[in-house]
């Protein structure tokens, strides 16, 4: 199971991580271009024409990654506008929260024109992750200073960029390509979900249900996260930060259930399944706290928020732990999708961090970390049920055998009067038509003269004997009765047949019997449309064994029911004409 669990989930993320590269080459724009210098300050100046800051406060690294108490600032230098071979007409950044956005055209002498907005203003959703800002006139423009007021995430200044919109077709934010490509992988996450609803139409386990709300919500999340859903629904920027924050914390919150009830039983103490499941409550609900917009929050809540899966995330590596020392095979299968799970994790944290990074790798290796938790989820689904099938079928088999041992005679290894009874109307369907009833003449006086070890082999050769017949069933009723079902031709023959076998065999085959065994047998035979019940057919056989063994035994009594076709009304009016004239 181990390694099976390590062979699928490498094959799966290989697979993924594949088609994930794909949409790094084609994410970035053809003309954009990044701030060289940022700042900092911790006032607001709550005008429409802010101050902006003196000279010395500029850091021109090229990476701004601080969020200010009041405005964070970036400057797209005269070297950066000079890398665009036409003037840019959007401000383009990741979503986050911010108080108001000032855009403010420079030349060489200093401002030249300016526009705000706040995040009521927003109406451009491009494609990816992001949002622009149409930029002021930018004529005789050679620099830009962006002052963005209370900042929520470092990924505001770290993801912002200047690019030009051609025409109404020309892509902003990442290009066509890129979200055509990310629109397929989405439809093919969607793929397992018919998969997984079709397994709990039949198989109604917990974790497979779990495993359907986990995809759901990983589904949700990598539509708004990259901005898909902004093609579908039109919402507000508030609104989508709120979405984007909350639906981070679902995916945990299911894989926290679809782990817990995916693992053998015994695997897990009961401290460890309340801890890591109140953990996983309390991480959704300390996460949607701090993604409210409070104020109060603003200079910490961020790195809290980020900072809240790490303690589930924790729990559930000391539960894999401890499954794997208890023995647990499917615990491998959460350890390997919990290590995509714990990648995207990572990969959400670079990229809202800031941390100076730049370019959309961390989302492609969010959505490549997500592809996998729910490739290896579905396939730790598929080996589960296919187990849980191969066991029931183990079950089903034992039954059967038990069923089998039930039904057998313990001495001669035939069927019993209990199997008679039971599979009688089957064997009749089955043509089975013909009943007959066979004991052994003067049997007592075998066990009498011989002892009750010669009688059971007795017995058991009998048994052979009746068994031989290829279309003719044998059960042993009791005693040194037997009964044969008997289907196909000549029956009448075989049956006397089977009979005289009975001494010829005894004869052979057990020493110590100084003179011949004989058998007496009563046959029934009841086509279709006769006698059907077994209790009707066995005492007219058991009629006709007796006329044996008062005719002088050690010989077939026989016959046959007829059944007739009553003539038709039309018929019997013709008839009574006939006989009137």
């Amino acid at each position: 199971m181990k390694s099976a669990a390590i062979h699928w989930a490498t094959k799966a993320f290989g697979a993924v991580l594949l088609c994930m590269a794909a949409l790094l080459p084609i994410t970035a724009h053809a003309e954009d271009v990044r701030p060289g210098c940022w700042a900092a300050t911790s006032t607001v100046s709550g005008g429409d024409d802010p101050v902006l800051p003196r000279t010395d406060r500029w850091i021109c690294d090229g990476q701004a990654q601080e969020i200010a108490r009041g405005t964070s600032w970036l400057f797209f230098t005269p070297a950066d506008f000079a890398m665009l071979d036409t003037p840019p007409d959007h401000f383009v950044t990741d979503i986050g929260r911010f108080e108001r956005i000032h855009l403010i055209v420079m030349d060489a002498s200093g401002p030249l024109r300016s526009r705000a907005y706040s995040m009521r203003d927003v109406g451009t959703f491009v494609n990816g992750p992001k949002f622009a800002l149409p930029l002021p006139d930018m004529t005789r423009a050679t620099g830009l200073v962006v002052a963005i007021e209370k900042p929520w995430s470092p990924a505001i200044m770290s993801q912002a960029q200047l690019q030009t919109r051609h025409d109404i077709d020309d892509a902003l934010g990442w290009s066509n390509s890129a979200m055509l490509v990310l629109a397929l992988l989405v439809g093919l996450l969607a793929t397992p979900l018919a998969y997984n609803a079709a397994f709990y139409r039949i198989l109604r386990e917990p974790f497979v249900l779990w495993m359907l709300a986990a995809e759901i919500s990983m589904l949700a999340y990598v539509l708004v996260s990259s901005g898909l859903f902004h093609h579908i629904v039109d919402v507000s920027l508030p609104v989508s930060v709120s979405i984007s924050a909350l639906t981070l914390f679902a995916p945990m919150l299911f894989s926290t259930g679809f782990f817990l009830s995916y693992l053998e039983e015994r695997t897990l103490s009961e401290t460890m399944h309340q801890l890591l499941m109140s953990t996983a409550i309390a991480t959704g609900i300390v996460g949607a706290f701090f993604c409210l917009p409070m104020e109060f929050l603003r200079p910490y809540g961020h790195d809290l928020f980020l900072g809240a899966p790490v303690p589930l995330l924790v729990a559930v590596a000391a539960a894999c732990v401890m499954a794997a020392r208890n023995g647990s095979n499917a615990v491998w299968f959460q350890a390997a999708s919990w290590t995509a799970l714990a990648v995207s994790a990572l990969a959400v944290m670079a990229r809202s961090s800031g941390m100076g990074i730049a370019g959309a790798w961390p989302d492609i290796l969010l959505y490549a970390a997500i592809f996998a938790h729910v490739a290896i989820g579905s396939i730790a689904v598929v080996y589960r049920v296919d187990i849980m099938r191969r066991e029931r079928e183990r079950v089903n088999a034992r039954l059967e055998s038990l069923t089998n041992l039930i039904d057998l005679d313990p001495l001669t290894g035939i069927f019993n009067r209990r199997a008679l009874e039971q599979r009688f109307a089957e064997l009749r369907s089955d043509g089975f038509h013909a009943l007959a009833v066979v004991d052994l003449d003067h049997f007592k006086q075998v066990n009498d003269r011989f002892g009750h070890t010669v009688g059971d082999r007795v017995l058991q050769e009998v048994a052979a004997v009746l068994a031989s017949d290829k279309d003719a069933i044998a059960f042993r009723m009791g005693g040194e009765e037997f009964v044969i079902m008997l289907r196909g031709a000549q029956i009448q023959q075989r049956a006397e047949q089977l009979r005289r076998a009975i001494t010829i065999r005894i004869a052979n085959e057990v020493d110590g019997i100084d003179g011949p065994i004989t058998a007496s047998m009563g046959l029934i035979e009841s086509p279709p449309g006769g006698i059907s019940s077994m209790r009707q057919l066995y005492s007219q056989a058991d009629r006709l064994l007796y006329e044996a063994k008062y005719s002088g035994r050690n010989r077939l009594i026989t016959e046959r029911i007829q059944v007739f076709t009553p003539p038709s009304r039309e018929r019997r009016m013709k008839d009574r004409r006939r006989e009137s004239a």
